[in-house]
This record gives structure tokens, sequence and C-alpha cells, in this order.
């Protein structure tokens, strides 16, 4: 995963999760990221980029529950 769009899955997590008090932050950060990686993606619309990281968004929470793996004994 690119660290653009690690840091565009982050910040669209905080925005869903954080605590109302921050909300206005969290979602100014996503907008101004999202309006980043739009601009490297023209002719996209924005829903086809949130349709897009709507499936990324799923994974990236997948993950992020999932205990890390424990290395195997050589």
């Amino acid at each position: 995963m690119s660290p653009e769009l690690q840091q565009l899955l982050e910040a669209l997590d905080a925005k869903l999760t954080c605590a109302d008090r921050e909300k206005p932050r969290a979602a100014a950060t996503f907008e101004r990221l999202l309006s980043e990686a739009m601009q490297r993606r023209p002719g996209t619309s924005r829903d086809e980029f949130l349709d897009a990281l709507t499936s990324r968004y799923r994974e990236f929470r997948r993950s992020r529950r999932q205990p890390p793996a424990m290395p195997r004994k050589a």
C-alpha cells in the first residue's frame, strides 16, 4: 500500500471514529487529503473515488482488528 493511500485511509478512519469534538478537524484533514489524491487522478469523479476507497477502507479496518501474525520458530 502506498504511503499516500495509508494516510488517506487513516484520515478516513479518524473522521468516522473520532469523538464529536474532534470531528471538524478530522473531516478537514480527510477532505484535504482526498482533494490532493483526486488531483493526481484527473477525470475521476468524487463518487468514483470514494467508491474505490470504500473497499480499501474495509480491508484496512479488517487488518487493524486482526492480531499481528506470530513469527514461526525455525
